[in-house]
């Protein structure tokens, strides 16, 4: 593995870095570095497999470090190992944070926890190739079934007790129930986007009535589609959307495609941040393969969205 130790004290990389040696890593796979602006840059060059990081590394919180990475770099991986005394708690909503050593350390505590924490990096590899594997399947089979023509209803949203305002997500493999929430919302009344990776002509198609405004994610940057990559950018045509109809209601049919593009943070990040800027003033809805996360990410997309049962 490369590590890259991040601490301000010399002394303490020294230590460290000798233990490594000793142990058989190679001197090109352990890089050491004083300050958060130092440990972002050789980050995206070096690209460690784990970072050691000190709680404080001058007079910054080191966790800065993870912060400005997850908005710097979306494909680095972020395998942390802090660095920190006896008395300070370790951080329990931080899912980067795989490992921690208390100071003072001996050499077994630094290799115990580099192993530990390569085990959980090897089983986090094997778990995410299984969930893209019956994924794929998944979809394979879903993209052959028949789609039943979705029918608009014109009954108040009110009377099925759903309302403006509020934010709901689906927990589905595919996304196919999503499609029938969307038929309860009237569309002589409210204004409906879609976000999809499927075409826009084939999700039109899906409506038995009324017009539903598409826009289409692509991996690559095709002609009538927006690149999955740019969350900024559909932020922006999100927002532009909802500023620009009185009653907007935008859908995500596509939140596994999302966050294998960007980063379940990023997309965690990226939908908190629309839903906050709404300021109620319209309903986003999302179908998610609720397998995909932990209850850390359940938790933290309950803060946005009511979970719809059917």
């Amino acid at each position: 593995m490369k590590i890259l130790i991040v601490d301000d004290n010399v002394a303490v990389q020294e230590i460290i870095q000798d233990i490594l040696l000793d142990e058989g890593y190679a001197k090109e796979d352990v890089k050491r570095v004083s300050s958060v602006d130092e440990a972002v840059s050789r980050i995206g060059d070096f690209q460690p497999d784990v970072i050691m990081l000190d709680t404080w590394v001058g007079d910054e919180d080191g966790l800065r470090v993870v912060s400005r990475c997850k908005e710097n770099y979306n494909d680095i991986p972020l395998n942390v190992i802090l660095i920190k005394s006896a008395s300070e708690q370790v951080p329990k909503d931080n899912p980067y944070i795989k490992g921690f050593i208390d100071k003072p350390f001996k050499s077994t505590d630094v290799l115990n926890a580099l192993k530990d924490v390569a085990e959980i990096i090897i089983r986090e590899e094997e778990q995410n190739s299984e969930k893209k594997r019956r994924r794929k399947e998944s979809r394979s089979l879903f993209r052959k079934k028949e789609k039943k023509k979705v029918e608009m209803s014109s009954v108040d949203i009110g009377d099925r007790g759903l309302s403006f305002g509020t934010s709901y997500m689906i927990y589905e493999p595919e996304p196919e129930k999503i499609y029938s929430f969307i038929g309860l919302f009237d569309p002589d009344r409210y204004s409906i986007l879609m976000v999809s990776s499927e075409k826009a002509k084939a999700v039109r198609e899906r409506f038995d009535r009324g017009k539903i405004d598409v826009v289409s994610l692509s991996p690559t940057q095709k002609s009538g589609s927006m690149d999955v990559h740019g969350l900024g950018s559909l932020m922006v045509y999100v927002n532009d959307f909802v500023k620009m109809h009185q009653f907007p209601v935008v859908v995500f049919d596509n939140f596994a495609d999302l966050v294998e593009a960007d980063g379940l943070n990023n997309v965690l990040v990226f939908f908190h941040q629309m839903i906050s800027a709404s300021k109620d003033e319209s309903t986003f809805v999302v179908s998610v393969d609720d397998s995909q996360l932990t209850d850390k990410d359940e938790n933290i997309l309950k803060t946005d969205f009511k979970l719809h049962k059917f």
